[in-house]
């Protein structure tokens, strides 16, 4: 069957087998675009799909289906503590992609670590007055792997 995987405003048609599993459909895209499959976020009609041993046609992916292909990436949120009590700023690291909102990222943030993150203000320096805003996307702040951010209790 043949799909179409929606990538950086660009489509490719791809052929999987029938009962391709989600995982084989990133091998494949690994080698067409050299992306690893790790790094890789598939979303067909809303639902993210995951690399469990499901099939496509589990999700009911069908052929000339359309799926977002996102590219993920690591990056860390390094806390700024106002009491400097000697020990590290801790730090917490996190996958996202470009389409992910500010605010969203504080959202898997405080979801993944416990830490109330959304009264947080994160910027792009451990300077305090360059606040990035909750509504506007990763991808505006050029962000790329391994970037850090800091975070500041408001």
């Amino acid at each position: 069957m043949q799909v179409t995987i929606s990538f950086n405003d660009k489509e490719l048609e791809v052929e999987v087998e029938e009962n391709a599993t989600v995982l084989g459909l990133k091998h494949r895209l690994h080698d067409k675009l050299s992306l690893q499959p790790s790094a890789q976020e598939l979303e067909f009609e809303g639902f993210i799909l995951q690399n469990h041993g499901k099939t496509l046609r589990s999700y009911h992916i069908g052929n000339n289906a359309k799926i977002v292909l996102r590219e993920l990436f690591g990056i860390s949120i390094h806390v700024v503590k106002q009491d400097k009590d000697g020990k590290p700023d801790p730090q917490f690291p996190i996958s996202v992609h470009k389409e992910n909102t500010i605010g969203f990222l504080k959202e898997m943030l405080s979801i993944k670590y416990g830490v109330e993150f959304t009264h947080m203000k994160l910027g792009l320096s451990s300077m305090w007055n360059n606040n990035l805003h909750d509504s506007t996307k990763i991808g505006a702040y050029n962000l790329r792997d391994r970037s850090i951010l800091y975070a500041f209790e408001m």
